[in-house]
Parts: C-alpha cells; structure tokens; sequence
C-alpha cells in the first residue's frame, strides 16, 4: 500500500529528527558531564550570577533576532531574494541590542545587587551581534533541510562552548567561566555557516526592510514575551531571595530542561521548515504534527518522569551534602517541563502556519499568568515556591494550547487527549514504582541510581508493550534503523 501523504512528511520529520537525536545523545552525555564538572569547580553564588545575567541577554537575543529567521523560512522558495535585507535587519537589530545591554548594566547590578554584572553584562552582550551573522545562513540551512549538518555543528558547538568552559572554570575565572566561551562560540558560528550556506548578499531594497518589519513584528512580539517567560523564573527569584538560592534554581533547571532541549528542540526545528511546506494543507499539516506530537510524547515523558525519579540518589552520589537544595526543585521540574515539551510542537505547527498574530495572543495570556504564578510562589516559599510553579503553569496550560491549536487543523478533542493521557500514566507508574523499589535496596546511592533507572525503563516499555503495542512497534523500528545507521557509518569511516 502507498503511504500517506502525511506517513511521508512524518517519516521525513522524523529522519530528521533521528539524524539530530544520533548526533545529540552525545550532546546529553556531554552537557550533563560538564553540569557536574562546573558544579563542582564553582559555587552556587556563581551559578546564581549568571542566571541573573542572562535574564537580561536572553531578552537582548530576542530583539537582536526579532524574528526575521522565522520570515525567512516562510518565504523558502524566493529565500535568496530577502537576503540582503534580512542580514541588514538582523545585523542592525544585533548592534543596537548590543549598546542597550551595556546602557541598562548599571540597573540591572543595582536592582539584583550584584555590582559583577557591570562588566559580565557586556562581555556576554557582545555575543549578540555575532551571533546576528548567523542568521540568514542558518534559515537558508533550514530551509535546505540539512538536518545533518545541524546537528553534526550543534554537536561540536556544545562540546566545545563546554570544554572551554570548564577549561576557564579550572583556571580560576569564576563565574566569567560561563560569559568568555559565548563571543567566541557565536564567532565560530557565524564563520562556519556562512561558509556553508555561502548566501549571497545583493542590493538592498528598503521596500524588503520595511516589510520584514512589519512581518516579523507579531514573531517579535512572541518572542519577547516567551523570552521574558523562559527567564521571568529568575528574575523574580532575584529579587527576593538570595545569589545561592537563585543558583540552587539555575542548577535545578539546566539539569531538568536538559530533555525538553534535546528531544523537543530537535523535533520542532525539523517540523518548522517541513511543515511550512504544506501551509496551503492543513488537513496533512496537522496529521503529521499530531503524530510527530504523539511520538514525542512517549519518549519525553518516560524521560523527564525517571529523571525526577533518579535525582536524589544519583545528585547525592555525585555532590553529597554540597547542591542537597536543588535536588527537589530537579524532582519538581523534571515533571512540568514534561508538559512544556509537548506543546513544542504545536507551536512549531502554529509558527509554520505562518498565524503570528494568534501566536502573539497567546503569548500575551499566558505571559501575566506565568509571572502571577511565579511571584505568588517566590513571595510564599522562595526557590520551592518558583519550581512548583513553573510546574503547574506548564502542566495545566500546554495541554490547553496543545488543544487550541491542534483544533484548528481538523484534529479531535480525544485525538489531542491521546497526546497525554497514555504516556503520562505509563511513566508516571513507571517512574514511582521504580522509585520505591529503589527504597526498599539497603545498599548505596550507586545501587539506587542503577535501580531506579533499569527498572523504570523495563517498566514503561512493558506497558508499551502491552497497551501500546503500535507505539512499541514504531519506536523499537526507530531506535534499531537508528542504530544500524551508527553501526554502518562506523564502519564506513573505519575503512575509509
């Protein structure tokens, strides 16, 4: 029998996605390494400056960004003719971003009482133009759909921004470990792509710049306001508490976010562009999103669920008494980031729609209740408070999204109900049936981890097995051409 059209778009979405998931189960190794490496090498204080840093760059990236990637991708088949303006959109945007960090350093060390970020601020600032250079080789990359390329770079982008990292981190620079290796990552990125992509740069027209504008706006707007989300968490937190309970927090949440970043980041940067190819079809549009949504689902619950599970012998094996504080709010995290996961990929099949305005009007609901969350929970029980949350927020309201959006597309209520229910029974009875197995073993935090991970994973895919055996079926598929792949361009390389 033929496949479906959607069957062929899903399957190439999800090619894609294998390609960044071979290259990036290294990255989850690499990065959770370096977590444990720096969290030993610097204190929470440091940990804790630098969240609040960011809470001021991240917010700077998205102006110097302002959306025009995403206008790129919309316009794939006429791509080389927006280039021009686009780079002199992207690069302006990156260089008044740039200046406005440094002129708003002094409030920002005065408000969270930190006088360091005087000059951390503009160290990490400088990144914002050169990361700007990447921006139209990047979308052109994309739209080219060379996730391999993506995801052999990101790689090797993350294992060099953390071995330089640690490297700084061992020679005594402190908390400026964190803000050196991101100018000159961003340097490397921008002499790479465009070296890659080699797009070409022709006369700007003003009538181009005008209408990036005015198109980017609604994505701008987004943007922001999911940047101020992303770091709202922080920012409260700094106002209130004190640099190492921030820093218990940042530490909590990079280690929990750590799935959401390589599972669902790799799946909605593939979905965008493919996606975008069937905007005039949104019957196919949301047959693949929903099943790219399931399969994403089953695999990045079991995940986050068994690592909130883990968290406390594995982080008391590691660090003892020394981040025993963040080992709850990792626990608590691990659970709501689940949920954000998700809904990752309606928005990707939002944005590939090219709906920025409903975008935007979403963002601006759920933005004041975030923050009404987060407030509420920082002024009650401080860095606990926050985490818990962030959690619920995440866990009421993505599936709510998830909904609104998928409904637009033709798909059922109990088809989107279907993105949760199943996968979040199995791995949360996975996740708890291991973990009190796990207590009941006399022996060490070495013999829990180990426990507790095994178990859990035999557990979930036994209910797969029995319950889902569709979903088993598809994701063992998966998993055995994944690793074929690996074992034959091993021995390609091998003879070559």
């Amino acid at each position: 029998m033929a496949d479906s059209p959607a069957g062929s778009l899903s399957r190439s979405a999800l090619v894609g996605t294998s390609w960044l998931l071979a290259q990036n189960v290294g990255t989850r190794v690499v990065s959770f390494a370096s977590q444990i490496i720096l969290a030993k090498l610097l204190a929470p204080g440091d940990f804790g400056t630098i969240g609040l840093a960011l809470t001021v760059t991240t917010l700077a990236s998205v102006v110097a960004n302002f959306g025009v990637d995403d206008v790129l991708l919309q316009r794939q088949k006429s791509l080389r003719f927006w280039t021009s303006a686009a780079f002199a959109t992207s690069l302006g945007l990156g260089m008044l971003s740039f200046l406005g960090v440094v002129a708003i350093a002094p409030v920002a060390a005065s408000i969270y009482h930190a006088p360091i970020l005087l000059r951390l601020l503009p160290l990490m600032a400088f990144a914002l133009p050169l990361t700007a250079l990447s921006t139209v080789p990047m979308a052109k990359i994309r739209a080219d759909l060379d996730f391999r390329f993506i995801a052999a770079y990101t790689t090797a982008e993350l294992a060099g921004l953390q071995l330089l990292t640690i490297a700084l981190a061992v020679l005594g620079f402190g908390v400026y470990s964190f803000a050196i290796p991101v100018p000159v990552m961003a340097l490397a990125r921008a002499v790479t792509f465009w070296w890659k992509a080699r797009p070409r740069l022709g006369r700007l027209r003003f009538l181009q710049l005008r209408m990036i504008g005015a198109n980017s706006a609604a994505a701008f707007g987004t943007k922001i306001l999911t940047a101020a989300v992303s770091q709202g968490d922080y920012f409260v937190l700094g106002l209130v508490a004190s640099k190492s309970v921030v820093g218990a927090y940042f530490f909590a949440f990079r280690l929990a976010i750590q799935p959401v970043q390589l599972l669902a980041g790799n799946l909605s940067n593939v979905l965008f562009p493919i996606l975008a190819q069937l905007r005039n079809e949104p019957r196919r549009q949301g047959e693949a999103a929903l099943k790219a949504s399931r399969v994403l689902s089953y695999v990045v619950m079991p995940y986050c669920f068994l690592q909130a599970a883990v968290a406390r012998p594995l982080l008391t094996l590691v660090f003892a008494e020394k981040w025993q504080a963040a080992i709850p709010l990792v626990q608590i995290l691990s659970i709501g980031l689940a949920f954000d996961a998700v809904s990752w990929v309606a928005g990707a099949l939002l944005q590939a729609r090219g709906e920025f305005r409903n975008s935007f009007l979403y963002s601006c609901v759920f933005a004041p209740i975030f923050f009404g969350m987060v407030t509420f929970g920082a002024l009650s029980f401080s860095g606990m408070g926050v985490a818990i949350a962030v959690s619920l927020f995440y866990l009421a309201l993505a599936p709510i999204y998830s909904y609104r959006v998928f409904r637009k597309v033709g798909v059922s209520p109990s088809a989107v109900a279907g993105i949760y229910l199943a996968p979040v029974a199995f791995a949360a009875l996975a996740a708890v049936s291991a973990y009190l197995l796990g207590g009941v073993i006399p022996a060490g935090d070495l013999a829990r981890t180990t426990v507790i991970g095994v178990a859990g994973c035999v557990l979930y895919l036994a209910q797969l097995r029995l319950f889902a055996p569709d979903m088993f079926a598809q994701l063992r598929a998966r998993a055995r051409a994944l690793i074929l792949k690996r074992i034959h361009g091993a021995v390609a390389a091998r003879q070559a």
